[in-house]
Order: structure tokens, then C-alpha cells, then sequence
């Protein structure tokens, strides 16, 4: 017979576990963004592969769990994907609420770009369902 405070989780666990999801999510994130450049950089066609959208979310998940802020200009600069398509598919990921751009406060001609509420939720689904594949 297992003893009824066997049953109490302390708070400190809880959240070590929840931690522990966002990092295994971050981790498949950095390695995925990681594959995606080794891949470009293996192909001698340049563009070939590209899936903008997904570059600049996974850049954006990745910062977000960094904490750090990541520039209109930077957005997915390894990607090699010319500034016009980018500046594009920020746009329409912006349309569609997945992403939103903020003026810095200090220096009025640079502005970031971050993940919304439901970017972030889209992420952690999509991170979420690819670990479980990976998953043994």
C-alpha cells in the first residue's frame, strides 16, 4: 500500500516539469533552424527549399525563449532569403496574427518583431506534435 502523502506533488516539481517541456521544445527548435541551414548550405540551389513562414516563426520561438529581441532587419538572416520576400512574410504572418512589430523605445528608427499569443500557442502545438514523432 502506497502511503496518501505519496499522492501530494510539491509545487517546486510542477513547475521543474514545465520547465523542462519548454526546454525540450526549445531544444527541438534550435536543432530544426539548425538542420534548415545545413540543408541550405548543402544544396548548391539556393532558395530551393525555402519556407520563409516557418523560418521566421521558429527565429522568432527561438528568441522569445533566449529572452532576447530579434530586428525587422535580422529576421531569419542566415535563411538567405532575399529582405523583400522577408519583409513579406512578415506582413502576412502579422495578417495573421501570428507575429506583431514594435517600435523600440529608445531608437525610433529600429522596430522588433514578436511572437503573439497565438503564434507562440501555434509553436508549442507544432514543437509538441514533431517531438512526439521524434519521440521513440
Amino acid at each position: 500500500m502506497v502511503p496518501a502523502a505519496a499522492f501530494f506533488v510539491r509545487e517546486e516539481y510542477c513547475l521543474d516539469a514545465f520547465t523542462d517541456m519548454e526546454l525540450d521544445s526549445l531544444k527541438l527548435a534550435v536543432a530544426l533552424y539548425a538542420l534548415r541551414r545545413k540543408r541550405d548550405d548543402a544544396c548548391a540551389r539556393k532558395g530551393l527549399f525555402g519556407e520563409p513562414g516557418w523560418d521566421i516563426l521558429l527565429d522568432l520561438y527561438i528568441a522569445e525563449r533566449r529572452r532576447t529581441d530579434v530586428q525587422v532587419s535580422s529576421v531569419c538572416l542566415d535563411a538567405g532569403v532575399p529582405s523583400t520576400t522577408i519583409l513579406r512574410w512578415i506582413a502576412r504572418l502579422e495578417q495573421e496574427g501570428l507575429i506583431y512589430r514594435i517600435a523600440d523605445s529608445c531608437d525610433a528608427r529600429r522596430r522588433y518583431v514578436r511572437l503573439t499569443e497565438d503564434g507562440r500557442e501555434l509553436m508549442r502545438t507544432v514543437l509538441r506534435s514533431m517531438s512526439g514523432v521524434l519521440a521513440p
